[in-house]
């Protein structure tokens, strides 16, 4: 079982696929936990994104996104060339 934390973002698998979650994070950039009652367990507060076949996939996906949505606007080839290596 899959159970990694990169940054913001949480990758976890079953046997059938591996999910891309992000975390929400207070302001010391720790995740925030809620507590439930029913199974009496903290929880990270998390917002699904994607859900892959394998963990390949999964960090390719989260790569394309960080690059979709990151801060850096892209407007050449040689930008995009280096944002993809970069993540």
């Amino acid at each position: 079982m899959i159970d990694m934390k990169i940054g913001q973002y949480h990758l976890t698998s079953d046997k059938y696929e591996v999910k891309v979650n992000k975390m929400t994070l207070d302001n010391n950039g720790q995740p925030v936990t809620s507590y439930d009652e029913k199974s009496g367990i903290n929880r990270l507060v998390e917002v699904p994104l994607a859900h892959c076949k394998n963990v390949e996939d999964a960090l390719r996906w989260l790569r394309g996104y960080l690059i979709r949505t990151g801060s850096e606007r892209i407007t050449t080839m040689d930008q995009l060339a280096r944002e993809n290596k970069k993540n």
